[in-house]
């Protein structure tokens, strides 16, 4: 698969195990339902065509820039895993996704859970503690359904050095569910 991102082609060459985990986490939180009309928010991935599958049903992507980007269109359900860390203006895509989700309709997204500073990946711009992260949702008119926390590193990579040994406690995905 071709990505314009240059961190696509990385996560899916180097972290298979990892997206296993996530999709069968995904699929637990989620469940099996009728999803309607879908977008994933970002380019089209791998995961996006799990999805489809398992929900037996075609998924929209976005191709803007989410920081300051309009989305279009109404929809059902919004998947957005693992993008929110990575915007400039999280608050501005989210009040973004909160105008053309329907009403009762939902969004699934995902996060890392606030860590220090110096755990952070490379390319996040935030990592949001539980309080700054229901404060977000909350300014943007969402309400929380339900919140998992989960861990998708193996237990191995604990023991390659100290900052992966922290990650073995510290490293954990939040993931919500959105309505309006």
């Amino acid at each position: 698969m071709n990505y314009t991102s240059p961190y696509m082609h990385q996560l899916e060459e180097t972290r298979p195990k990892i997206r296993k985990n996530i999709e069968r986490v995904t699929f637990q939180f989620i469940g099996k339902r009728n999803i309607g009309k879908t977008l994933d928010i970002g380019e089209r991935n791998p995961l996006t065509e799990v999805l489809e599958k398992h929900f037996s049903t075609k998924i929209d992507n976005t191709n803007i820039d989410l920081d300051i980007g309009k989305l279009k269109g109404r929809y059902d359900t919004i998947f957005c895993f693992e993008v929110l860390e990575h915007l400039f203006n999280p608050l501005h895509f989210l009040t973004e996704a909160y105008k053309v989700l329907k009403t009762n309709g939902k969004m699934y997204l995902s996060t890392p859970k606030g860590k220090p500073h110096f755990l952070w990946w490379k390319h996040h711009f935030h990592e949001f503690h539980e309080q700054e992260l229901n404060h977000l949702i909350k300014r943007a008119s969402f309400k929380i359904v339900k919140r998992k926390y989960y861990n998708v590193l193996p237990i191995s990579k604990g023991f390659t050095g100290f900052r992966p040994f922290l990650r073995m406690f510290l490293q954990r995905r939040c993931m919500i569910e959105l309505t309006k």
